[in-house]
This record gives C-alpha cells, structure tokens and sequence, in this order.
C-alpha cells in the first residue's frame, strides 16, 4: 500500500512538473527525461483537444488555420517547392490589349480564337506539346464562323498536339459543348479534341484555391469527387491538369484517393517583356524576411504593395504577333500552353494564397507544374479524424515536437550564457560585456520601484513575442520540409500547430495547473506583525516549568 502511494504521489509530482515547466521559477526545474516526455505529451493532448473543439465550432476549420497558413505558404512556395518544370508552362491570356490592338470586343468571333490558336503552332516549328483552351463554348450564339474553329482544332490535332477544350457537365453528368463542336472528329474517326472539365471549388472560409479538383462524377443523390461509384448516373470526367498529365506526358498518377493540395509557387519564371496588366507586378524572388511571421513583418512593409508575378511565363495573345521567331520558339516550342482570358466581364479568377487574384487559368497550370514536379506522389488533401491518419499524425507530431525543443531551448538559454560566461570570462569582450551588464543593473536598482515594475512587465512581454515568434520560425521551416518530403496537404499540419502555439500563448497548461493543483488560499493571521515576528521567535518548549 505504501508503495502504490509513493508511486502515485510521484506521478502527481511529476505532472504538476510537467505543466509548470519552463512557466514558473518558484518551481524547481525538472531534469528527468520522463518529465520532460510528459511534458511534451501534455502538449500534443492539449493541441489535438482544442483542433478537435475548435472542428465542433467550425467543422470546415478555424479561421486561425487560414491566417496561418497564407504565411506559410510563401514560405513553403520559394524555399521547398522546386522550380524544375516552371519553364514547361506557359500561359497566354485574352486581354484589354489584345482587344484593343485588334479592335476586338469579348467574346470575339469563331474565326478569331481559329487564327489564333493556329499562330499558337505554325510552320515555323514553334510546336507545343499540348494546349488547353479555359474558354467554355457551350452556348450556342450566331456566328457563322463556327466551321473555321472546327477545322483549326482538327489541324492542330492531325499535327500532333494535344488540344484540350474546357467544358461545363450536364446534368446528367456529362461534358459537353456546343453542337458544330460536341463530337467533332477527323477524317480518320478519331476525336479532334479532349473535354476537360474545369470545377472550381474555392475554400468555403476565405475563398482560396487550397485544393484543386481531379475527377467528378453525377450520381442519383448529386456530385461526388474521385473514381465512379455503383449508382452513378455517368462515367467520371477528369479535370484539365490531370488530363494533360496522363494523356500527353504519360504520367501515371496512381489510384485517386483525395482532390489535389494545391502548391502554389513563388519564384516566378524570368521574363523580359510582360502583358500591360503585369507591368507592375513584383517578381517573385526567395527572400529571408518571409521567415518573421506575416503579423510583425506588417509593422515595417507598407500596406499597399504591387501583386506578385505569376509563376509562370504570361503573355497576351497581342505579343505573339510581336515577337520573334527565336522568341516564340523558346515560349511555346514544346511546352504546355494553357489559353485563357483576362477581360472585363469575364469573371474567371482563382484566389492564390501566394498571388491573390488571379484568372482562373493560371490554377490549372499550376496543377500542371504541381504533376510534373511531383508525379503519382503529388500532395494529397487530409483532413484531421480520430484516430488520424499516420502519415498526418507523424507530421503534426514532428512539428509540435519543434515547438517544444525551441521552449526548452528558450528556458535553457540563460544559464547556458552564464556558462559560456563563465568559461570565456578570460576573454576581454566578455569582461566589457560583463561591466556594461553591472552598470546597467546599477542604474536600474536606481530607479522607482514603479517604474522598475514596468519594466519587468515590458521585459516579459518581449521576450514572450520573441519565444513565440522563434516558435513559428522554427514551425514553419518544418512544416515547409514536410511539405516537400511527405504527400500531405498544407492545411492540417498548420492547423495542428495553429493550436499549439495558442496553447503556448494563452498558457493553457499554467491554467491546467491551476486547476488541478491549485490550493485555496489560506486566511490571514488576526495578529499585528509585531505579534507575528514574536510568534516566529518564541523558543521551542523544553519541558520544564516557569519559574
């Protein structure tokens, strides 16, 4: 019986340890390891207890995940996503200076997109490899020209490039265009274009494009995502980017098993001569400041700053009849061109956590770059469940783990500059150092006590930004590794360290301590503090009678 109470005193002994550690001094500082593994364990519980309260609140996530992970999604864009099939892509848009240098209103003539899309691919040998057209003809309008765009999709087929036409599904669950072009094969039989579709489905809270879909199907109770099912009503169709993927670079992809967490990148591609509506953008280059979270760097980046480059090579329809032909050769021999528009009216955009606002087809060119740099291990959307998955579980777990270490750290460092102090004292900066320090602390004890007290305060509160901002530091370096060697998304690796670094600033295990070992506090002595010294100074009974 002893011994099972001295083992349960030692465990309570050892959790009050745990919760207090590194938050209070008038506890002694724990050294045993298993202090410190409950330590960090009572950590990993609070975390996934308020994720988990914080689900029931908002299912679709907290709105502290959002704000996070657009920080960390620069970060993760310029430092661990690599670049190595950004030049492969380019995008050439619709725009006010193509339709001003044309004397063109949207939408243009059949016989307009035909020419175009041929200057795309002439003789000359500027060949892609494949072109994906982001303009939906699925109402039909009068424009007897509608042969001539029929016939240029036929030709850039028998050529050898894969033509892909965006379209919209009916409600039977099929794509589907117009009629003139739904259908429309070549002399041989054989399709002159591919129907992708093209589904957006913006993030329910800040309308950002964290996921890309890949393959969708109608069933009898409404849409569903991925591979068919026993009642579907049709065949599943698959998006644009997954299209390309498979058919013209011959990816395999594996088994669909979640839409696609889309990775924007950030470095954008080298271009000389950019369409009227970029010339003010920034380029994307890697910069060290995006490591100090987005709040703090805030305080000294103005408000208002230009967008950021696409990441891809952009160009307006209009360039393409400037340019020459070694320049059209290095844009657009070979690569993946996606065609879209950027025009007033045309409300085709996707929200990038890295750019803002972009038209809607630099999405799926970033899908695209997304299944070339990554192939069948590209980025699979996860959501949290219990119990976890381990892949999702393992990398929550590595990251709170270096929240953690940078606490302990943190605790750690004072004594151990008093023992680099100590073993470099004989080294003359130390000794300068050492009598800055001494008569500073001189003119502190100088001061009031109220201001002294004020001080202190500052000094906590400083050195509590600077211990959470080395947190997220350290956090988001981590979260970008993991981005980078795991199939994992963005979203739930932040939103798990969202809450331990909530727990870490609002001191939930202080708050645990105290309520479950706080004590009632005891009620002040009726006695003078003259009664009180002499109470404390009265000699001990010895046994003998007064006299």
């Amino acid at each position: 019986m002893a011994t099972q109470r001295s083992g349960r005193t030692r465990l309570v002994d050892w959790t009050r340890k745990a919760l207090v550690f590194g938050e209070r001094r008038d506890v002694p500082r724990p050294r045993h390891l298993p202090i410190l593994l409950l330590s960090f364990g009572i950590l990993l519980l609070v975390s996934f207890l308020m994720l988990s309260i914080g689900d029931r609140i908002n299912a679709q996530g907290a709105v502290l995940t959002r704000f996070m992970a657009r920080g960390q999604a620069p970060l993760t864009a310029q430092w661990f996503y690599p670049d190595k099939e950004r030049d492969r892509i380019t995008v050439v848009v619709y725009d006010e200076e193509f339709l001003s240098a044309t004397g063109s209103a949207w939408p243009i003539s059949y016989e307009a997109h035909a020419d175009n899309l041929l200057r795309l691919a002439n003789e000359h040998g500027q060949r892609p490899k494949a072109i994906f057209l982001d303009i939906t003809f699925g109402q039909a309008r009068q424009d007897p020209t509608l042969p001539h765009l029929a016939v240029a999709l036929c030709q850039l087929h028998k050529a050898g490039i894969g033509v892909y036409l965006a379209a919209l599904a009916d409600d039977a669950g099929r794509l589907r265009v117009r009629e003139g072009l739904n259908g429309l094969t070549d002399m041989d039989g054989q399709a002159c274009f591919t129907l992708v579709g093209v589904d957006y489905v913006p993030d329910p809270l800040d309308g950002i494009a964290w996921t890309y879909e890949l393959s969708r199907h109608r069933t009898f109770n409404g849409w569903d995502r991925g591979v068919t099912s026993p009642d579907a009503r049709a065949p599943p169709y698959s998006s644009a980017a997954m299209m390309m993927a498979q058919q013209s670079e011959k990816l395999n992809l594996g088994v669909e098993t979640a839409p696609m967490a889309l990775i924007w990148g950030h470095n954008s591609a080298t271009q000389e001569m950019r369409p009227t509506h970029l010339v003010h953008c920034r380029p994307g280059e890697p910069r060290w400041t995006n490591l100090i979270p987005g709040v703090l760097r805030q305080l000294w980046e103005p408000a208002i700053q230009p967008p950021l480059c696409p990441y891809h090579r952009t160009l307006s329809m209009s360039q393409l009849g400037q340019m020459t032909q070694e320049q059209l050769n290095y844009d657009l021999r070979d690569k993946f061109v996606f065609v879209g528009a950027h025009v007033p009216g045309y409300n085709d955009f996707a929200n990038s956590p890295v750019h803002g606002l972009l038209p809607g087809v630099h999405a799926h060119a970033m899908a695209l770059d997304n299944f070339l740099t990554y192939g069948r291990g590209y980025k699979r959307q996860a959501n949290w469940s219990m119990p976890p998955d381990w892949h999702l579980f393992g990398a929550g777990l590595a990251v709170i783990a270096v929240v953690f270490i940078v606490h302990v750290l943190w605790r750690r460092a004072p004594r151990c500059v008093r023992v680099l102090a100590h073993r470099w004292r004989s080294r003359p900066w130390v000794g300068r150092a050492r009598k800055t320090v001494s008569q500073w602390r001189s003119g502190y004890r100088s001061w009031s006590p109220r201001t002294r007290h004020w001080l202190a305060q500052l000094r906590m509160l400083l050195g509590w930004l600077l211990r959470l901002t080395l947190q997220t530091i350290a956090a988001m370096m981590m979260i970008g590794w993991l981005q980078k060697a795991s199939h994992i998304g963005l979203l739930p690796v932040v939103e798990l360290i969202g809450m331990a670094l909530l727990a870490e600033a609002l001191g939930v295990m202080r708050f645990l301590d105290d309520l479950l070992f706080g004590l009632p506090k005891e009620p002040r002595a009726a006695c003078t503090p003259a009664a009180a010294r002499d109470s404390t100074t009265t000699p001990p009974h010895t046994g003998r009678g007064n006299t």
